[in-house]
């Protein structure tokens, strides 16, 4: 139902009719898995590198739009 909601952009209306649940239980499930994943998420995702590539940074037609 969490995957469907936030991959499918889908209603809690809709995915109650899918699974004969009634609105507020869906709503309670979704803030019961969100709350776990905000919980994970140091564990979960990873910040990206503030490393420019040596293509990039060798490039004067590409560097100048990664200066920092």
């Amino acid at each position: 139902m969490f995957l469907q909601i936030v991959g499918q952009n889908q209603r809690f209306c809709f995915i109650s009719g899918i699974y004969y649940r009634s609105v507020k239980t869906i709503h309670r499930y979704f803030r019961i898995v969100l709350k776990a994943i905000l919980k994970l998420y140091k564990h979960l995702i990873k910040d990206p590198e503030d490393i420019v590539p040596a293509e990039i940074m060798n490039n004067r037609r590409f560097y100048s739009y990664f200066k920092v």
